[in-house]
């Protein structure tokens, strides 16, 4: 019958036999159809006349002759224009009766085909060679107090051999969430694949790139931390990572749609429901394999790098110019680096313990302990140029000995500065100490230095102004912070009355 549903394979090979010259009823029992069916198609087909010898054959028929009326190059010539649709095509050239469908047909058999770049290659990854990873906009969470809903994301990781998915919902894709994501991912799979296949999401690829990506830091030392190897996909190309993009299709299909309705009032209660939905899809029988996504993991999971024993520090990257004192200034502190670098920007990895120093070419160039201070100073006298350094030294010998022939106060204050991890960082302070016997007396100068020695305060300002107070006051500081004495011969005992009313006595 007509009505019968055929495919474009089987319309396609009636017109070839029939232009080989093989009647209607031949091509109907060759390809198991209905007589009237071969007909149909026929005359749906717009091709030019054909000829048949055959002798149960009907006489040629012109097949679709409205084909010769449309300007078929006009029309492939608009189709390649901007936002032009085949649909708006057929509205302005179709013949009147023609079904968009006959025109969609007839205009796809005139456009020719490339298939060379229709073709594309099936990779077969090894086990253990590469994950890939993406994100794609989750469920919503409610607030049960108040009703307002909040969107999440949904992180998903592939393993490209097995298929094996696992997944979870965040709240951002922040580095901090992202990295800690992918800490759960590795645990879950028990082991860090080669390569990781990734978005081109910031917390992960700094600047995108078709050929030559700029990676995020932060993300840069973990992978090099788990071992793995970054492989940032194309811009605007999922098939670079097509497992992970398939599994987001077969969740959004299954998951989402099965929880559409659901409320989830916590970011919590939604992952426990996901994690018993990933439970169920990585045990079901892969219809392409006949095997479950597990049972293809098991034989892959041997094959993974082992997790490394410590786990990884989160470090923060800021970029710092060298000052002509050889330091960088970093959240208030001050690191030295070598003196060449006196002018130049530089990359400064901030971790929990230490603070390393790069150069543009991500170069190490000084490391140093974390200092939590304000102001603090972590000097290398290597990056310092030998004369400097040599000069310094003979500059401190002779402080020193002006500082003893001074007084013993002064001195003893001297050594304290000298005698810290970096004193090449007090030098002018101790200059200015040793100068301050020019401008008030040696007495108010000890007198200061024996303040600060009692209180730990070794500022230079501190120390000044204790000895500009002490010329100032004299032999009176030593009474200023006694606390008075009372004289009770000063005091007068007053006649004592009674009240006659009360009897009370009145002073």
């Amino acid at each position: 019958m007509i009505g019968e549903r055929t495919t474009m394979p089987i319309r396609n090979e009636i017109l070839r036999l029939y232009a080989s010259g093989m009647g209607k009823k031949k091509i109907a029992r060759a390809l198991s159809l209905s007589p009237n069916t071969v007909r149909g198609i026929l005359r749906e087909l717009s091709e030019p006349q054909i000829s048949a010898n055959d002798e149960d054959a009907e006489p040629p028929v012109a097949l679709a002759p409205w084909c010769d009326s449309v300007p078929w190059e006009s029309v492939i010539s608009d189709l390649k224009k901007p936002y032009v649709t085949i649909k708006q095509l057929a509205q302005e050239y179709a013949p009147a009766g023609v079904s968009y469908l006959r025109f969609w047909r007839a205009l796809k058999r005139r456009i020719p085909e490339n298939l060379a770049d229709q073709a594309r290659i099936r990779y077969h990854y090894k086990p253990g060679e590469r994950f890939e990873i993406d994100y794609c906009s989750g469920l919503l969470i409610t607030d049960r107090k108040t009703g307002k809903t909040k969107k999440t994301n949904l992180f998903v990781c592939v393993s490209a051999a097995s298929d094996y998915v696992y997944g979870e919902f965040t709240l951002t894709q922040r580095s901090s969430e992202f990295l800690a994501s992918q800490d759960r991912c590795f645990s879950f799979f028990g082991g860090v694949p080669k390569a990781v296949i990734i978005d081109n999401l910031k917390s992960g690829v700094h600047k995108a790139h078709r050929y030559d990506p700029e990676h995020n830091p932060t993300y840069f030392d973990y992978a090099k931390h788990m071992g793995f190897v970054v492989l940032p996909a194309r811009p605007v190309s999922p098939r670079d990572k097509p497992a992970v993009e398939t599994s987001i299709g077969v969740i959004q299909r299954q998951f989402f749609a099965e929880n559409h309705a659901q409320v989830f009032y916590s970011l919590v209660e939604l992952n426990q429901k996901f994690k018993e939905y990933l439970h169920r899809l990585n045990r079901e029988e892969m219809k392409d394999y006949g095997v479950t996504r597990l049972e293809r993991f098991e034989e892959e999971r041997s094959a993974l790098q082992p997790l490394p024993e410590n786990a990884y520090e989160v470090v923060e990257y800021k970029s710092a110019k060298v000052h002509t004192d050889c330091h960088v200034q970093v959240m208030s502190n001050f690191y030295s680096v070598p003196y060449q670098r006196i002018g130049q920007s530089v990359r400064v990895k901030i971790g929990a313990r230490l603070m390393e120093i790069f150069n543009e070419d991500h170069e190490s160039i000084a490391v140093h302990p974390r200092l939590f201070g304000r102001g603090e100073f972590s000097t290398n006298e290597g990056h310092y140029p030998e004369g400097k350094i040599i000069a310094n030294r003979l500059d401190i010998l002779s402080l020193k000995k002006e500082a003893s022939l001074t007084g013993e106060n002064l001195s003893l204050v001297v050594n304290e500065l000298l005698n810290s991890p970096q004193p090449l960082r007090y030098l002018r302070r101790i200059q200015g100490l040793v100068r301050l016997k020019k401008n008030y007396p040696i007495p108010s100068v000890e007198y200061a230095c024996a303040q600060a020695l009692t209180f730990k305060r070794f500022q230079y300002q501190f120390i000044e102004n204790l000895a500009k107070r002490h010329q100032l006051q004299g032999e009176r500081r030593a009474t200023s912070s006694q606390v008075p004495v009372r004289d009770l011969r000063e005091v007068h005992l007053q006649p004592v009355t009674t009240c006659e009313e009360d009897g009370h006595e009145l002073r």
